[in-house]
């Protein structure tokens, strides 16, 4: 029985990751990607979405990612505190905690033990969180880059809130009710269409598109039931009358989960908001090479960088679950060739260290 309970949930998590090919009806009077159903779907198909190997599949693993234990950063925290800094801190896989000079952030946090509906079963850490949920000194904003299970996280949610109830979660459409579902109150969550901008604090967000999906049921139908996409933070940069900057605001880019479609996407992104100060861009879950259908591999995230003409890139979406057949230490070691490739240099784009508080916007 519970065999079978954990194939179950593997099938469900490996099936959010996977697109539909149902005749799309378009919703009149309303944005491209909006479906007549209710439901969303991914305009960038100028051509077939672009996929990538950075190995032949043929020489891929046949099992699963093998998770081990991988080291843990400390030291730093000090720097949590220092309100004339900003720093990004890796809590693991798709986990960001961001103190923005004093105001912090979490993007996509999961620190529960396994990405699953339930934590008896389903994709295991092989390493914990970098930062446990009570080290952090403040949590003023979440940003969710969609539903999936390892970057929706019941359990964290929940825990935030209680620790931090005037947290702000901005969300994607439709997963408002889902929080609300958990007890977040609706005054506390700022949902998005892509475009769509808001203020948190000291910051504008804009909600901006990806190529990716949702899914969180265990039914087709709640295929892309949910809005998904990646974030651009701004803030204004306190300046002296003599400084000679040329720009008043700063940028972030937390990228989500994603894959590169055709590019039009991360296109349009840099015509509005590039170049980026800091872009946080996934690196794993990319082998074989049709899973790069809805991530990107490490020389695609390199490429994205590039795109986005980004002064510093930190790696993020991977290390933590066996999802797909990456060898656990394949994303770091296929990006360092991506780097090498595309003659980006290595302190431009890094793989932080689970723990490890990294300064940024410096």
């Amino acid at each position: 029985m519970k065999q079978f309970l954990l194939l179950f949930i593997l099938a469900l998590f490996l099936c959010s990751c996977a697109g539909t090919s149902d005749l799309a009806v378009h919703a009149p009077g309303k944005p491209a990607h909006h479906l007549a159903d209710g439901h969303f779907i991914n305009i960038d198909t100028s051509v077939a979405p672009i996929r990538d190997t950075m190995e032949l599949d043929s020489l891929v693993p046949t099992h699963r990612t093998k998770v081990y234990r991988l080291p843990i950063a400390r030291g730093n925290e000090e720097l949590w505190i220092d309100s004339t800094i900003s720093t990004a801190t890796w809590i693991g896989h798709g986990t960001y905690y961001i103190m923005w000079k004093g105001y912090g952030i979490l993007a996509d946090p999961i620190f529960s033990d396994r990405a699953s509906p339930v934590q008896l079963f389903g994709p295991k850490r092989g390493t914990p969180p970098g930062r446990a949920l009570d080290s952090l000194p403040v949590v003023n904003l979440v940003i969710i880059s969609h539903d999936h299970y390892d970057h929706l996280d019941k359990g964290s949610i929940k825990k935030i809130y209680k620790k931090w109830p005037q947290t702000t979660f901005a969300v994607p459409l439709k997963v408002a009710e889902i929080l609300e579902d958990w007890g977040i109150p609706r005054k506390n969550i700022i949902e998005l269409d892509w475009w769509q901008s808001a203020s948190a604090g000291p910051l504008k967000l804009t909600f901006v598109p990806c190529h990716h999906l949702s899914r969180r049921g265990a039914f087709k139908s709640s295929t892309n039931s949910t809005l998904w996409g990646s974030w651009i933070l701004e803030r204004p940069v306190e300046q002296s009358a003599d400084s000679a900057a040329t720009s008043a605001t700063q940028k972030i880019w937390f990228a989500g989960d994603l894959a590169m479609g055709d590019g039009s996407y991360y296109k349009q992104i840099f015509e509005k908001f590039g170049p980026v100060d800091v872009a946080f861009l996934p690196i794993g879950s990319y082998k074989p090479s049709r899973y790069t259908r809805v991530h990107v591999s490490p020389r695609q995230a390199a490429q994205l960088h590039l795109i986005m003409q980004s002064r510093q890139s930190l790696a993020m979406h991977w290390g933590d679950f066996g999802m797909v057949y990456d060898r656990l230490e394949d994303p770091p070691k296929d990006l360092a060739r991506a780097r090498k490739e595309l003659s980006i240099p290595d302190s431009s784009f890094t793989v932080p260290v689970h723990g490890e508080i990294v300064q940024i916007l410096k």
